[in-house]
């Protein structure tokens, strides 16, 4: 990985929340069913409310990478995290959904490290061989 890359790290619910609540889009309409149902009978009531996630392309501006800590899964997976702050008037959830434990999600192009190696194909009687050019 790159030294210079920014990573939002996910630990647990309130960081999950925190990029939610920085960076919203709804989709409530899209997902209530689906993730009512998921969140339904597990550590609480399923939510039938706002639900959003992260508008990634306003992450992206701010973050290289969204990085899911093996923790940050096992103390999320199937909860309706709540998304406002406490004093908020407004009460959203959302649902960590789609990540693998451990994952990291690239949101912008890297820049490569090192100089570009050139390959090129060395035909031979029995099958081609690839060889860097020297």
């Amino acid at each position: 990985m790159p030294p210079a890359a920014r990573v939002y790290e996910v630990d647990g619910p309130g960081d999950w929340a925190a990029l939610c609540r920085a960076h919203p889009v709804e989709v409530t309409a899209s997902r209530r069913h689906d993730w009512y149902r998921a969140t339904s009978g597990f550590r609480e009531p399923g939510w039938a409310g706002r639900w959003v996630v992260p508008d990634w392309a306003a992450v992206a501006a701010h973050y290289d990478a969204v990085h899911l800590t093996y923790a940050g899964y096992l103390s999320s997976a199937g909860l309706a995290i709540p998304v406002d702050d406490p004093a908020s008037v407004d009460d959203t959830r959302s649902v960590i959904a789609g990540w693998n434990p451990g994952a990291t999600y690239w949101l912008t192009d890297l820049t490569p490290v090192g100089n570009a190696v050139r390959w090129h194909c060395v035909e031979r009687a029995d099958e081609p061989r690839w060889e860097i050019e020297r």
